[in-house]
């Protein structure tokens, strides 16, 4: 039962609502569900391989790209960039259904594609964060760019500095606390610690001199 909800989740998180960046191309979509298809069963004998591999493909069906390109950047990307990452992992997905490996083996290579296209993917967000995030270079940008999270072209927009990579952009901020409210409590809560811990060793102090005190008596008597 439990292996039956997770695949559940998994298969949600491949719907058509949570595509993003690379899910946006048809073709992308397409590779990666011949790719699983050709896969499993058929190449994994041990049913715990089977269904890591499974989570793995299904996750990059679904969810996996497009957080990380709204989690890690601004979530938009040149639509020529993109074509260049999606046609490496149509390049990458094939290769790896013509090849002999099985198990933990094909495990490993699986981990390794998703590893490589992120890195692609990783490259052409950032050369577009880079680029509207320099306010000479983003008025000079004329091409539309694909949103990530909706799968929509639209136009360039200059991002403020503040808001630049992912130290300083509001969706990986604490979503509960704003920064000085956090400020506040970290230091509340380290002085808190602080008298705490001396309290701590005054009581010990107190009672180690006492117990001494009690000790030095019985040895006099």
């Amino acid at each position: 039962m439990p292996r039956a909800l997770a695949l559940l989740l998994l298969l949600g998180l491949s719907a058509p609502g949570g595509r993003g960046c690379l899910q946006c191309d048809q073709s992308v979509q397409e590779a990666l569900r011949k790719l699983r298809l050709a896969l499993i069963p058929g190449r994994f004998h041990l049913e715990q391989l089977q269904a890591r591999a499974q989570a793995l493909l299904l996750g990059m069906e679904g969810t996996f790209f497009r957080d990380y390109a709204l989690n890690a950047f601004v979530g938009k990307v040149e639509t020529d960039q993109l074509d260049l990452v999606a046609s490496f992992i149509r390049n990458q997905t094939q290769r790896l259904m013509v090849n002999s490996l099985r198990d933990e083996p094909l495990l490993e290579e699986l981990a390794t594609l998703r590893e490589k296209v992120v890195k692609e993917l990783k490259k052409v967000l950032r050369s577009y964060e880079l680029k509207a995030c320099d306010p000479k270079v983003c008025r000079q940008l004329k091409e539309e760019v694909l949103d990530c999270s909706h799968c929509q072209k639209t136009s360039p927009k200059c991002i403020p500095k503040k808001y630049c990579f992912v130290d300083k952009q509001p969706r990986v901020a604490l979503r509960y606390h704003t920064d000085g409210e956090y400020q506040r409590n970290q230091a509340l809560m380290g002085i808190l610690i602080s008298v705490f811990l001396a309290v701590f060793v005054f009581v010990v102090i107190v009672v180690s001199a006492c117990t001494y005190r009690q000790n030095r008596k019985l040895l006099l008597q």
